[in-house]
């Protein structure tokens, strides 16, 4: 059985020589804080992201673009805790959002090649020209079948989005 040592009847431990603790306890310990500074970025972003927040921060040249997630996602890869892998794992931030321009896009209008498959529908605009959203902007319901209409589109997005009340619709 892997782990144990025969003649003492007992597991052996990795022990990390710079701190004295078990290999399982510093994973848990930086499973913790990923998980702690993703969690963190999701309580700002629900201050920081609202339509009025936004609104009053426009004057501002930059204002917070999910910084702690992005530093989650870094520690993650460095010690491979696993938390943004794998099918449980929350969905990563991208760029700027296209229609607001203020806000992390985590949302893709179009085609993928990593999630779609085939090469897109030559017809569909957006297949070839995706654009990344936040989770306050929407393209609506209306077809796009050009730079005028996409232009059209994320203007409206902007302005619903980015007010003194946000409508549902």
């Amino acid at each position: 059985m892997a782990g144990w040592d025969g003649k003492q009847g007992r597991r052996q431990r990795e022990i990390c020589v710079r701190c004295g603790l078990e290999h399982y306890e510093v994973m848990r310990l930086r499973y913790s804080i990923v998980s702690g500074l993703n969690g963190a970025c999701c309580i700002v972003d629900n201050v920081a992201y609202r339509p009025a927040v936004v609104l009053l921060t426009r004057a501002l040249p930059r204002w917070w673009r999910c910084e702690l997630g992005r530093l989650s996602m870094r520690l993650d890869d460095r010690w491979a805790t696993g938390f943004w892998t794998g099918p449980e794992a929350p969905c990563p931030t991208g760029g700027l959002c296209r229609a607001c321009g203020r806000r992390a896009a985590w949302l893709v209008v179009g085609w993928q090649p990593e999630f779609d498959e085939g090469p897109p529908d030559p017809d569909w605009y957006l297949g070839s020209n995706p654009v990344e959203l936040c989770g306050w902007c929407s393209l609506g319901g209306e077809p796009i079948d050009g730079d005028e209409d996409l232009q059209r589109a994320l203007a409206a997005a902007r302005s619903h989005s980015v007010s003194w009340r946000w409508r549902w619709e």
